[in-house]
């Protein structure tokens, strides 16, 4: 897959899983222990996995690693990390891997991936559900456990995102349309508030903006945000909702909530 000067490929010789491992430590500012070493990739990649980089001249800009997933009764892969590097950002790199994951994923005959993310880190939920189409289901409390990086001693809550790789949204979204939410429906909506659900078939779940900045000097404040976000869509989505997409109202941040 090519794109201007950038090229998408999957990655070829330890050489450059071994960039690709620096490039993750860039990205996320994580410890060599939370690093993905170069031989795990390359084992999980020959096991049936992928592994695809974006380069620009010989240089490796960023990449997307996935592994094979069994446990959801269909053929699927976890798309594990993604990272581009801090000197690339804003060029688009990110869904260009992600598309080039989506062909390779066709290809052979395999219609989901999931992968995790923040879910108060709003620049990810867009690419994520409104760019690439996909949708939030579940709901993981401290992930990873404690990780550092940009996250200091907050846990790592994460959605999972499903990416169903032939629904309408995401084959819109594969040909450049993303799933804009229209612009008056945000303050049509109805918002939940104390944890009661609206009788709507759609409704707004604000968070906070900024993270993780806005909470690494006050942790106390950032773990329980974390907290009481965590009990709630737990709840919802064990209720059969699902968040759809994020948009703005009044002045911060919101998932859109719809029945599955």
């Amino acid at each position: 897959m090519r794109a201007g000067r950038v090229t998408v490929r999957e990655l070829k010789d330890p050489a450059e899983f071994a960039e690709a491992s620096q490039v993750a430590k860039a990205a996320w500012a994580f410890p060599d222990l939370m690093v993905p070493p170069p031989p795990d990739m390359i084992t999980a990649t020959h096991s049936g996995g992928m592994t695809a980089g974006a380069f620009e001249s010989g240089r490796l800009l960023g990449f997307v690693h996935a592994v094979p997933r069994t446990n959801l009764g269909r053929r699927a892969i976890h798309s594990h990390l993604l990272a581009v590097h801090p000197g690339a950002h804003r060029r688009g790199l990110s869904v260009l891997l992600k598309l080039f994951q989506r062909d390779w994923c066709l290809s052979r005959g395999i219609g989901l991936v999931t992968w995790t993310y923040d879910p108060f880190m709003l620049r990810n939920a867009r690419l994520n559900l409104v760019r690439l189409g996909a949708v939030v289901p579940v709901f993981i409390p401290n992930f990873y456990g404690a990780i550092g990086g940009i996250y200091g001693e907050l846990p790592s809550d994460r959605f999972e995102a499903h990416w169903r790789l032939k629904s309408p949204a995401v084959v819109r979204a594969a040909s450049g349309e993303a799933k804009e939410t229209p612009r008056e429906e945000p303050d049509r909506l109805p918002v939940l508030r104390g944890g009661r659900v609206p009788p709507a078939s759609r409704f707004l779940l604000p968070f906070p903006a900024g993270f993780p900045e806005v909470f690494r000097g006050r942790l106390p404040e950032g773990i329980a945000a974390r907290r009481s976000f965590g009990r709630t869509v737990t709840r919802l989505f064990a209720d059969g909702w699902e968040a759809v997409s994020v948009v703005e109202r009044d002045g911060g941040p919101a998932y859109v909530l719809e029945r599955r």
